[in-house]
């Protein structure tokens, strides 16, 4: 498990035990005179529930607005090109990413084929943010005589999360450069 993943789940116990303090603190008159463990539960229901809640808008959404959070913000859409050393043919690309603070979603598109990644993950790699993942490439069936559907991997550099660079590998034996920039 990720530090981040550890850290987020700590800070979730710790904040639903404080929460579960806090409510019994307001009922503390009760609990003197004799509270139910019925009572009990529900007061940790209750702390459990807002934590949830809280923490999974924070997950999805929050956190991107936190200035805090050193996770890169990733756009939505990158457009740019992709040379494989198969023909050193340049392509147009496009890159579409789904991300939230522990996941990430990369679909790669081009006019040949579309790749989706299989894993994904944001690490410091040698001191570097990286965006790193694990693809299935599918072409679509006119080009699958030269191009037969494939497994890569793919590593591009988050230095500037509005321009990502890159290589990519595949079990074809064959590599390529890519360079893409955010659009507006």
């Amino acid at each position: 498990m990720k530090a981040q993943q550890k850290n987020l789940i700590n800070s979730c116990v710790w904040i639903a035990i404080g929460l579960f303090i806090i409510r019994c603190s307001c009922s503390w008159k009760n609990i003197v005179e004799g509270v139910s463990a019925y009572e009990l539960f529900g007061f940790a229901s209750e702390a459990i529930s807002l934590v949830v809640i809280v923490f999974g808008l924070y997950e999805k959404f929050l956190w991107k607005i936190n200035p805090w959070e050193n996770t890169p913000k990733l756009a939505k859409r990158y457009t740019g090109t992709l040379k494989s050393n198969y023909d050193d043919v340049e392509r147009k690309a496009s890159l579409e990413i789904k991300q939230t603070l522990l996941s990430v979603h990369v679909t790669l598109i081009t006019g040949e084929s579309k790749s989706r990644s299989l894993t994904a993950s944001i690490d410091e790699i040698l001191g570097e943010m990286q965006l790193t993942y694990c693809y299935l490439n599918t072409p679509k069936a006119e080009y699958r005589v030269r191009s037969e559907i494939h497994y890569g991997t793919a590593t591009l550099s988050l230095a500037n999360p509005r321009s990502l660079e890159g290589q990519y590998y595949t079990d074809r034996n064959t590599n390529g450069d890519m360079l893409f920039v955010a659009e507006e």
